[in-house]
This record gives C-alpha cells, sequence and structure tokens, in this order.
C-alpha cells in the first residue's frame, strides 16, 4: 500500500512509526484536532501528545492555540527540502572528509597485488563504468556479453570518442547493429568462454559466466596477471585479422 510505503520512507528521515503516521494523517486532514488525528492515524491515546510535541519541535507541524488546540502539517515541500539540504550537507561534508583519508590509505596499502571478487550484477556494472570512464587509451574487450547491456555500450562509445581504442572480441552474431551503431571495432570469435575487458592494460574485470545476467566476476590489477590477458587477446586479434574472418 503506498501509505505503508510512505510511512517507511518517512521513518529513514528519522521519524518514529507514530511520528510518520501522525504526519501523513495531518497531510490528509488539513488542520484537525487530537481526536480528529488520532482516529486517523490510529495511534495509542497516550502517546498523541508527545508525538505532537516531537513533530512540531522537528519543523514538520505547527500549532493553533485554543480550546481545541489545532494541529496542521507543513508544507511536504518545504519540510522535505530542509531534510535534503541537511542530509546533502552532511554528505559532503563527509566525502570532504572521508575522500583523502581513503586515498592516502590506499595508496600506502598493496591490496592491488590481489584478486578482488565483485558480486552483484549491479555492482559488475557500476565496477565496468567506473574502469570504462577512466580509460585514456585502449578498451580490450573479449565476450559481447558482459557489454550488451546498454549503460555499458554508453560508456565505451563515450570512451572511444574521448579517444580511447575499443576494441571487442565475441560471438557477435545478433548484436552487430548494437557495437555498430556505438562505433566500436570487433572481430567475430566463437570460443569466448572467457570474458573478460582489460583498460589500458592497467584494471582486468573476469567473468567466465554463461548466463546472461553475471552475478560474479574477478578484478585484478596485478601487472603480471594483466600481461597475460593483454598478450592472450593480441594473439586472437592478430590471428582472426590475418584470416580475414573479422
Amino acid at each position: 500500500m503506498i501509505e505503508d510505503r510512505l510511512s517507511d520512507n518517512l521513518r529513514l528521515l528519522n521519524l518514529t512509526e507514530y511520528e510518520s503516521k501522525t504526519y501523513l494523517a495531518l497531510v490528509n486532514t488539513g488542520i484537525s484536532t487530537v481526536k480528529e488525528i488520532r482516529e486517523f492515524a490510529g495511534i495509542p491515546y497516550s502517546r498523541e501528545y508527545d508525538i505532537l510535541e516531537s513533530l512540531e519541535k522537528k519543523g514538520y507541524v505547527v500549532v493553533q492555540p485554543g480550546r481545541p488546540k489545532l494541529y496542521r502539517a507543513v508544507h511536504p515541500r518545504e519540510v522535505l527540502s530542509k531534510e535534503l539540504d541537511v542530509r546533502a550537507n552532511v554528505i559532503e561534508e563527509l566525502i570532504n572528509i572521508l575522500t583523502p583519508i581513503y586515498e592516502t590509505s590506499t595508496k600506502q596499502s598493496s591490496f592491488e597485488e590481489f584478486i578482488w571478487m565483485v558480486k552483484g550484477t549491479e555492482n559488475i556494472k557500476d565496477k565496468l563504468t567506473e574502469m570504462i570512464g577512466s580509460a585514456k587509451e585502449e578498451i580490450l574487450v573479449l565476450g559481447v556479453r558482459p557489454i550488451i547491456e546498454k549503460s555499458i555500450i554508453v560508456a565505451l562509445s563515450k570512451a572511444k570518442r574521448k579517444g580511447a581504442k575499443v576494441r571487442v572480441l565475441g560471438r557477435v552474431k545478433g548484436v552487430e547493429h548494437i557495437l555498430k551503431e556505438a562505433g566500436l571495432i570487433y572481430l567475430n570469435f566463437e570460443h569466448d568462454h572467457s570474458r573478460f575487458i582489460l583498460v589500458d592494460r592497467k584494471e582486468l574485470i573476469l567473468t567466465s559466466e554463461e548466463q546472461a545476467s553475471v552475478n560474479c566476476a574477478l578484478y585484478n590489477k596485478n601487472p603480471g596477471c594483466i600481461k597475460l590477458y593483454v598478450n592472450y587477446f593480441m594473439h586472437i586479434w592478430s590471428d582472426i585479422e590475418q584470416d580475414g574472418h573479422g
């Protein structure tokens, strides 16, 4: 139900369950008495005044004195815009403080020599997009399936326009039009059981899964490993070009 979803979202803004229900009740009913709010929101009789007082302090409710007191919700745009501004400032401050700490600690570590596992389709897409976006000279792709996702194709096309040389090897039957529209250079290679993307001969992400939705991949920056995959790719590319089967 939409009411439940709205209540859950408001609770993400540090409102309690009853505060969320009370604010939503006031948004729906307009100016209301405590009794009307309680009946609409279904909050306990003993909690109603505490809840309304808390909402008033948080800026979600205004009170009109009298007998009985009347309550009105602050306009959602006004109160939620303030919440957005506060969170944006907090997030910006955290980024500014944590980024140099992270970058310094990363430079000092030798973790890049190890293989890292990336799990989850969205995480893999994000990592691929990040890698492709950082490309300055060259992107080598073996296996078409991992890049057919629209966001990855767009990223590859953008990298090409920025000057990176993009080459694709794989079973291209049925997807040639996508590669052509993106302006990518490709050759047909039927045996793309191991699929990987190499960026600037510095970063590698590898998967050997057959299903369309890849759920697990390996990320590597080890120079020795990178060199092996570069040589493997270039050997296949050269052989296909010489045979004239591109």
